[in-house]
């Protein structure tokens, strides 16, 4: 059985037009589904609660996906932009610039509040399901090629200490924070302790800057 989502024809170049029934017809079954989800597992859902929070028939709701599978991989696809789209400030900067990191996974903690559920629940299925496994694997390559970037920058410039290679310390970096919002009742109240324990992992040893000699001090 295919698992990827139908695509709809797009529209003559030059006519400009609203979304079509169709679109709005996926949409209401994504929505569907993401509400389904903020509330129970995805093997608790049916191709007819899809069908019914969209209304339309269950023959209709094939039209549009496969499974309740092509669902869940067409709302992770759409949330990946979601899950990077305020990191850039920090993973593109230099330097323990602590606010920038606090925005970054205050954003992040948002997302995880709001969609938790949907984002543990395909982790979880990842090891068994090859599409799932390509989201998270191309979502996770991407923030640790940004941050093990950025590492290298710090340390060519003096700015950071030496220590493990920049792409496993940056690998470590993202599955700590995975983990973390993963097992997290309440995504937002961990941001601060990931900050200092994020900001230790890549500065605590150098006293060089005063951000790394008042982390090293605290208890």
């Amino acid at each position: 059985m295919r698992d990827t989502v139908m695509v709809m024809t797009p529209a003559p170049a030059g006519r400009r037009r609203g979304p079509s029934k169709g679109d709005l017809r996926e949409k209401a079954i994504l929505d569907t589904a993401r509400e389904l989800l903020a509330r129970k597992p995805l093997a608790e859902i049916t191709i007819d609660e899809l069908a019914a929070g969209a209304e339309i028939s269950r023959s209709t709701f094939y039209f549009y996906f496969d499974s309740k599978l092509a669902v869940v991989v067409a709302l992770l696809h759409g949330l990946a932009d979601e899950l990077g789209r305020d990191a850039g400030p920090w993973l593109d900067g230099t330097g323990p610039d602590a606010p920038a990191l606090r925005r970054s996974l205050s954003a992040l903690a948002a997302i995880w509040r709001d969609q938790g559920r949907l984002i543990a629940g395909a982790l979880a299925a990842a090891p068994g399901c090859p599409p799932i496994a390509r989201w998270r694997a191309g979502l996770r390559e991407a923030h640790v090629d940004r941050l093990a970037a950025r590492i290298a920058r710090d340390r060519a410039a003096g700015l950071a200490p030496d220590g493990p290679a920049p792409r496993v310390l940056a690998e470590l970096i993202d599955d700590l924070r995975t983990a973390a919002f993963a097992a997290a009742t309440d995504p937002e109240a961990l941001v601060d302790d990931l900050v200092t324990v994020e900001l230790r992992m890549l500065y605590a040893d150098f006293p060089e800057t005063a951000l790394g000699r008042m982390i090293g001090q605290a208890p």
